[in-house]
């Protein structure tokens, strides 16, 4: 069923990613010390796992075979309506927008403190970021695993090979 195969597709490049990017975030944590302020903390993280992630999803989906190596696995595809390679303004808006909740949950590290509690913002961002894969999650099941929200902004399609 596509809905499964597009959710275990994305959970391996979601491995892929972390295994890769996880070990050298660490590196450059010895290499250069570790952030102490939520700005500092929010632009390591932007530049250790958000722009790889961007660039792995983005020039996947724009590929001859529009397939990150997730979706390659597992024969499943991005195309636009057409059933054609999606253009590079295609990949990016649909990254941004399918990353859109990682992104939120980056965020709250701006507004980070000393403190052990969360703040207001810090809530308010991440009761967002989970409303947001919630709503992506329920337009999978609707459409059949052929569409999510970050699809049908980008005027794209998910399906087998």
């Amino acid at each position: 069923m596509l809905i499964f195969r597009r959710i275990a597709a994305y959970s391996i490049d979601i491995l892929i990613l972390f295994s890769i990017l996880g070990p050298l975030s660490l590196l450059m944590v010895w290499l250069l010390g570790t952030p102490q302020e939520g700005l500092a903390i929010w632009r390591a993280a932007v530049l250790s796992f958000s722009l790889p992630a961007w660039s792995y999803f983005i020039l996947s989906h724009q590929s001859r075979r529009g397939a990150t190596p997730g979706k390659r696995l597992l024969n499943v595809f991005v195309s636009d309506i057409a059933g054609q390679r999606i253009s590079l303004g295609r990949a990016f808006a649909r990254t941004a927008i399918k990353l859109l909740p990682w992104e939120l949950t980056h965020m709250v590290l701006v507004f980070a403190t000393n403190s052990q509690q969360f703040t207001v913002p810090q809530q308010t961002l991440l009761i967002m970021a989970n409303l947001l894969l919630v709503i992506y999650l329920a337009v999978v099941f609707l459409t059949r695993g052929r569409r999510s929200v970050h699809d049908f902004i980008a005027d794209t399609l998910v399906g087998i090979r």
